[in-house]
């Protein structure tokens, strides 16, 4: 088990940071699906002349026409299409993802979600472009779109290997971040309240099976049935979260200059600032950034669009424009309450200075741990259930490793104030020495990202320490945005099985759709379990964006014809031979 977690993370940490273990592959440690999907994003939005930015109000009144179908051909209206897309992309990212990424990126990471989600605006209107104007129509009259068809219809039969590619990747994305992470963070989430709020001890099996049925419930009845929950679901939820974020972020008003201010000094390497991990340098807020800005969003990773194909329009940049809305709902609007949460909230909060210690020791390579223990398992963080018991019996290994790290040049200076002098240092080496076997020994911190707690457990500390009864503000919003990402997730998986296989396994699907998600709620090593997701992601988004790469030109055509009502440009109907051109 040891040797696979190992794997996934060498595999995540090469595509996202271009590092295999220790290894430096890429210079700069930026991975190259970051530099793929930045670099993409960025070409696409110069070749539509701004389009995201220039057409954003009027992308706003779409989604308000959307309620209504604008045209025949489709399934779900234009703002069930969004809704449905919305439900995959506002999830746990928008909580424990954004809370991740500050844990591990350091405050500056949301800067670079923010960047990847401005990018991400053309990557979206793009890619759900190309999936109104090459979709098909089967033999029950069911709209089947996404970049599979796009590859296939857009690019002929010799990128065919393209698309199965990235149907495989969507099946693989489905299981782990859009079925089982959910899942999994709702158990967790669940046990965890029910534990702190009640004192009952909740088993995560009886979580999985209510899930389990109240998914089977929505997606047995396919595409319809899921666009019409989530067009109600999503809007309400999403509005419900941002009203609790600005009561939270109104009562800590004057600490929102400082939490904009550690984010732009984080994200450019201006200020070091340290808690769950070692430290954070301008590289990892771009690695972290980037990847959680991506699982949040999924613009560029192409699953969106398989919601906007199902739309009742018939025009392809309208609906473009109405799914670059989402990523702007999903990042700058939803994550951005998040983030601002996490980064005002003060309270009397905690973190063990021997683990902070033991985390930049191994990042710095001063020490090796001993075989088959982690940080973690030898130094309990703050908040870690049963950690006396733990350092009880672990404590004399945990001071032996420190001693080793400051015998290879552990140098602490990093957490303390600029200025620190070397007695200074040596004194707060000393109190982590101590508190690697005394759980009394602990360091207070003002704000919640500062603390050693898992990351999936700050967003709720966070409301918690801001409201009475905060955390089941994360515990409702939770459960809502992962049950919706679990059902619009359903879809995709569903869509990618009928490209491969045919329509008829949409039924078993469903049903092992149904078991995954129970699946998930049982998986206990869960960072290993988000970098898996990290992986699936970069499974789908490396083939889409290859392909929105190559129909960068039709893209760019259909943006001229189509492209600008406000100057003139008339509105293209397009036509049923348009969608189906020749293959080469």
């Amino acid at each position: 088990m040891e040797t696979l977690v190992s794997l996934i993370q060498n595999i995540a940490g090469f595509i996202w940071g271009g590092t295999w273990g220790d290894t430096v592959i890429i210079p700069g440690e930026i991975g190259p699906l970051a530099i793929l999907l930045l670099g993409t994003g960025l070409l696409l939005m110069v070749r539509l002349a701004g389009r995201p930015v220039r057409r954003f109000v009027p992308a706003l009144v779409e989604v308000w026409q959307g309620r209504k179908a604008q045209g025949e051909d489709g399934a779900i209206t234009p703002w069930q299409a969004l809704s449905t897309a919305l439900s995959g992309q506002v999830g746990t990212g928008n909580l424990a993802g954004v809370a991740t990424a500050i844990a591990m990126g350091g405050p500056g990471a949301i800067f670079w979600m923010w960047v990847t989600a401005l990018f991400g605006m053309a990557l979206a209107f793009s890619e759900s472009s190309l999936a109104i104007k090459y979709r098909e129509t089967d033999e029950y009259g069911r709209i089947n779109g996404g970049p599979m068809y796009y590859i296939k219809n857009g690019l002929g039969s010799k990128w065919a290997w393209l698309a199965v590619i990235f149907c495989i990747g969507t099946l693989f994305s489905a299981m782990a971040t859009g079925s089982m992470i959910q899942a999994n963070s709702i158990a967790q989430t669940a046990v965890e309240t029910a534990r702190g709020s009640f004192g009952l001890s909740l088993p995560a099996w009886g979580v999985g099976i209510l899930i389990s049925v109240l998914v089977f419930a929505v997606i047995i009845g396919g595409i319809k049935s899921i666009g019409s929950v989530a067009g109600k679901v999503v809007p309400l939820m999403a509005a419900a979260y941002v009203l609790c974020a600005l009561v939270v972020l109104i009562m800590n008003a004057s600490e929102i200059p400082h939490a904009f201010a550690v984010i732009f000094k984080s994200a450019f390497g201006l200020q070091e600032v340290v808690g769950g991990a070692a430290g954070y340098g301008m590289m990892q807020a771009v690695r972290f950034g980037i990847a959680r800005g991506l699982f949040s969003n999924e613009a560029g990773q192409g699953s969106a669009p398989i919601a906007h194909a199902a739309a009742q329009t018939k025009n392809p940049v309208q609906q473009g424009e109405i799914a670059m809305i989402g990523v702007f709902i999903d990042t700058i609007v939803i994550c951005t309450m998040t983030a601002l949460v996490i980064l005002t909230v003060s309270g009397d909060f905690k973190r063990n200075p021997a683990l902070i210690a033991a985390n930049q020791c191994v990042a710095e390579g001063h020490a090796a741990l001993p075989e088959g223990l982690s940080t973690d398992g030898l130094f309990p963080s703050a908040y870690t259930d049963g950690r006396e018991a733990t350092m009880a019996e672990t404590g004399a290994q945990a001071q032996s490793f420190l001693t080793a790290c400051r015998a290879g040049g552990l140098d602490l200076t990093n957490d303390l104030p600029v200025g620190t002098t070397p007695e200074e240092e040596e004194a707060y080496f000393q109190k982590a020495f101590a508190a690697a076997a005394d759980p009394a020994v602990l360091n207070d911190v003002r704000y919640v990202y500062e603390t050693d707690a898992e990351s999936s457990g700050i967003t709720a500390r966070a409301y918690g320490a801001a409201l009475p009864y905060g955390e089941w503000v994360v515990t409702i919003a939770l459960f809502f945005f992962a049950f919706t990402t679990i059902i619009g997730w359903s879809y995709y998986g569903e869509q990618a099985v009928t490209y491969l296989i045919g329509e008829w396994a949409t039924h078993p699907f469903r049903y092992l759709w149904v078991l995954v998600v129970f699946a998930g709620t049982m998986v206990t090593n869960t960072d290993a379990l988000w970098l898996l997701g990290d992986i699936a992601n970069a499974s789908m988004a490396f083939p889409n964006l290859i392909a929105l790469l190559a129909l960068s030109g039709v893209i760019v055509a259909m943006h001229k014809a189509n492209g600008d009502p406000d100057k003139g440009h008339p509105v293209h109907d397009y036509r049923e031979e348009e969608r189906h051109p020749e293959k080469e």
